[in-house]
């Protein structure tokens, strides 16, 4: 007679405990042979393979015995082949179809057909059921251990790219694994600069040596998928939820949020013959809807797009935006190669008493993070001794670990400005001083890309522009003010007097920490 070989294991302790396919083929060969069965096809489910391949494999073999006229299933045992009713219900179907088909456990000398005795189908729907119940108790203690790993800031899956796993069964983590983690920072840097769409981003990162393990490019789907995942700046997303996490970040929360900013941003202009300055970099004043560049004449005009209800109508040149904005370069290459030193002097006199505050400031986040996971072990130990209910538990442990997170994310950022800033304050006036000079020489993204450094936000309305600086920039710009306003602070007012005898420089420096400039008005 026909017979099919069903073989299956469900985890790689079972195979190396001696279930392995191998072991099950050879029992249920010899069991064949023995009683003279002609077996002609052999299915086989690994312990690697998705609840989906599984259902696929399980569909495929009955209608192979359909289509072949296959009497008889050969099973090692009945978990082997079903642990839910569902596929049980199917299997007795196809058995209640013809009196010659069978099931064979062998393993536990059982035998299912259409002449069963009512004994014998109520083991056998018992079995099915314990193994229904031990399949959703497997299932329930997965999620136990999920929600513990989650509790202990640790993701219980594989970590996107640019992490690996290490450690030992129960205490594995993961770490920063290069070189493949530059590229996740570049491809979040590249498309955070506003100058990038994902498929250029794709394009940067092959060409900076990003590969797929066959060697070819990246999807742009995965890349797009890398840009939302929360991972990188230090969080975990589960089940549609957020938790934070103890594994290094490579990104800023910041940069994070900025491309979820530029990535859900609706109705974004394409622009596919020109590359426009402003393009992704202007909004409006009045809707904040997104500002589009057009070509009328050959002179370039910057307008709302009117996706949404707004009044404005203007159209404003780029070459009056670009005139608007360069109050701000005028500002700054106004200082002194001696005036520079003084403020850099400045910054570090300050920044040594800032690291002083923020080290008394970290050891009070520790103290009360370290305070508040004592109280979640304690938490934890009631649970288990059935001290508290689960509704309970789960109530005090999302406040707790809550507080954490706002603890942690607090702690990030103050490590990350205390890294970031001192040495951008100390390079960005140098920049800032030159900033026209490397502006009017170089190329239409080059510019974008020092706008970027300058600007955190520019909104067009009524053709004027109006802006905000970034944050090195406007604490730059805050300590310039105060060298302004100092009667007797390494001479500075004095310089800056007999530089705003044709212009009030002091007018320029008030209105870029407003985000304007008071002395330039829009050209019509």
């Amino acid at each position: 007679m026909k017979t099919i070989i069903y073989a299956r294991v469900s985890s790689r302790e079972q195979e190396d405990t001696g279930y392995s396919l191998d072991a099950q083929e050879k029992l249920l060969k010899e069991y064949s042979k023995k009683k003279g069965l002609n077996e002609i096809k052999t299915f086989k489910i690994t312990e690697s393979a998705s609840g989906r391949q599984i259902r696929k494999t399980f569909n495929e073999m009955l209608q192979y015995a359909d289509k072949n006229k296959v009497d008889i299933i050969l099973c090692e045992k009945i978990d082997r082949l079903t642990r839910n009713l569902k596929d049980a219900a199917v299997i007795s179907d196809w058995i209640q179809e013809d009196e010659k088909h069978e099931v064979h456990f062998v393993k536990e000398n059982f035998i299912v057909n259409k002449n069963t005795r009512a004994h014998e189908n109520l083991v056998w729907d018992m079995k099915v059921a314990i193994a229904r119940f031990y399949t959703n108790n497997l299932s329930e203690e997965v999620r136990k251990g999920q929600k513990e790993k989650i509790a202990q800031g640790w993701l219980p899956t594989k970590p996107p790219l640019g992490y690996k796993t290490v450690g030992e069964k129960g205490h594995k983590i993961h770490v920063i694994e290069q070189p493949t983690a530059s590229y996740v920072q570049k491809a979040f840097e590249y498309y955070g600069s506003s100058n990038n769409s994902i498929t250029a981003v794709t394009e940067k990162l092959y060409e900076d040596g990003l590969r797929t393990r066959a060697g070819g490019k990246v999807a742009r789907s995965r890349i797009e998928v890398m840009l939302k995942e929360p991972f990188y700046y230090g969080a975990m997303r589960w089940n549609d939820q957020v938790y934070s996490g103890r594994h290094e970040p490579l990104i800023t929360k910041e940069l994070f949020d900025k491309v979820q900013n530029l990535l859900t941003r609706k109705k974004v202009p394409h622009y596919k013959s020109h590359s426009f300055m402003f393009r992704k970099l202007l909004t409006c004043g009045e809707c904040e809807g997104t500002i589009t560049g057009e070509i009328q004449k050959g002179i370039i005009y910057y307008h709302c797009n009117h996706y949404r209800k707004c009044s404005q109508k203007a159209y404003a040149p780029e070459k009056v935006v670009e005139e608007q904005i360069m109050g701000v370069f005028k500002f700054f290459e106004s200082i002194t190669e001696k005036e520079a030193e003084q403020i850099k002097s400045k910054i570090r006199q300050n920044h040594a008493q800032e690291i002083e505050y923020k080290e008394k400031a970290l050891d009070g986040l520790n103290n009360r993070y370290k305070a508040l996971q004592k109280r979640l072990d304690v938490l934890y130990n009631d649970r288990l001794d059935e001290r508290i209910s689960l509704n309970m538990w789960e109530i005090k442990n999302k406040e707790i670990v809550g507080e954490q997170e706002e603890i942690q994310n607090q702690i990030k950022k103050m490590k990350t400005e205390e890294a970031k800033y001192f040495e951008i304050w100390l390079n960005i006036l140098d920049l800032a001083r030159r900033a026209r000079e490397i502006y009017e020489k170089r190329s239409p993204e080059e510019k974008r890309l020092l706008l970027n450094y300058i600007f955190s936000n520019l909104t067009l309305k009524d053709k004027k522009v109006i802006y905000s600086l970034t944050k090195p920039v406007e604490v730059l710009a805050k300590r310039v003010q105060e060298k302004l306003d100092a009667e007797k602070s390494f001479e500075l007012k004095k310089t800056f007097v007999k530089q705003r005898r044709n212009k009030d420089l002091v007018g320029v420096s008030t209105a870029l920490l407003h985000g304007q400039d008071s002395n330039l008005q829009p050209i019509d």
